[in-house]
């Protein structure tokens, strides 16, 4: 038997539970598979019709690299407390290290109606240059923000960040000096979170689910390659969109059967979709005797 959880924007799927572990969480020293995939989760969970308010997606960067993770840890929390008393309704961020080492931000931040995408983008900025201009060499040039306009491909776009595999340079080390990294990813205020549907499929509907899911996600990637191709200012775009497509084709291939035969799911297809795809492989709608969690 396999299982899956859909949720409002994703879908897992698997064969066989993973061995609960106890005991304390081990110190945080850079993105592990696991991370990784409570981040995707999460991300997976959020209601989007509900984010209310203007949305900026935010890039913060800093030229000076802090001292240890305790300095960039306290740097981020008086980043957060000035995004609650500026009244912000939710934020979201992740951690990134450029190749030289020196740690950024990429965050999806929402304020009140009251305000624009452009102001809530520029306040944002102005309180991380108040607390790293002087202290790290912070500029202006350097900070970017844009309006969110398609909540769903700004999760996507923050998921990347989480997801480029551990092996890659940004998950790999830390600065020169660290001992930890500290929290690698994290969020506030009120995000509409939606538990996902829990259910059991036999194994020749979980084989066929997962080839539809394949094929929608490889639809998907060359729906967004042609659309960049097509157009001039995301052209650009367009050749990392059809290496997504080539990665999907090749996602469940695998020399070993016994490998192959159990290899999980876990990509964006939202909940509506992901329940046809169940019905149309024969699932009897039974669900997980466990109650759903995020």
């Amino acid at each position: 038997m396999a299982t899956f959880k859909a949720y409002p924007n994703g879908l897992t799927m698997g064969v066989g539970n993973a061995t609960p572990v106890g005991g304390k969480r081990a110190a945080v020293t850079g993105w592990s598979a696991a991370s990784v995939r409570r981040h995707k989760r999460w991300l997976y969970g959020v209601e989007t019709p509900g984010l209310s308010g203007p949305g900026s997606g935010v890039t913060l960067t800093l030229r000076d690299t802090p001292a240890n993770h305790e300095d960039w840890r306290d740097l981020v929390t008086r980043l957060l407390q000035r995004l609650r008393d500026s009244g912000m309704v939710r934020w979201h961020w992740v951690v990134e290290w450029q190749r030289r080492g020196t740690p950024h931000l990429h965050m999806a931040v929402y304020g009140p109606e009251s305000l624009s995408a452009e102001s809530v983008g520029e306040l944002v900025v102005q309180h991380w240059l108040a607390l790293t201009a002087d202290a790290y060499g912070a500029g202006r040039a350097a900070q970017v923000h844009v309006e969110i306009t398609g909540p769903t491909g700004w999760l996507k776009y923050l998921s990347k960040h989480a997801s480029r595999g551990v092996a890659h340079y940004q998950r790999q080390g830390m600065p020169r000096g660290w001992t930890k990294s500290g929290r690698l990813w994290g969020y506030g205020g009120d995000w509409p979170i939606t538990p996902p549907i829990e259910g059991v499929l036999t194994m020749d509907q979980f084989w066929q689910v997962r080839r539809m899911v394949r094929r929608y996600a490889i639809a998907q990637a060359r729906a967004a390659a042609l659309g960049y191709a097509a157009n001039p200012a995301t052209r650009s775009k367009a050749p990392a969109a059809w290496d997504s497509v080539a990665h999907l084709r090749r996602l469940l291939r695998n020399p070993d059967r016994s490998t192959s035969s159990v290899r999980g799911v876990s990509d964006w297809c939202p909940v509506p979709v992901a329940v046809d795809l169940m019905v149309w492989a024969g699932w009897s709608g039974e669900l997980s005797p466990q109650p759903a969690t995020v």
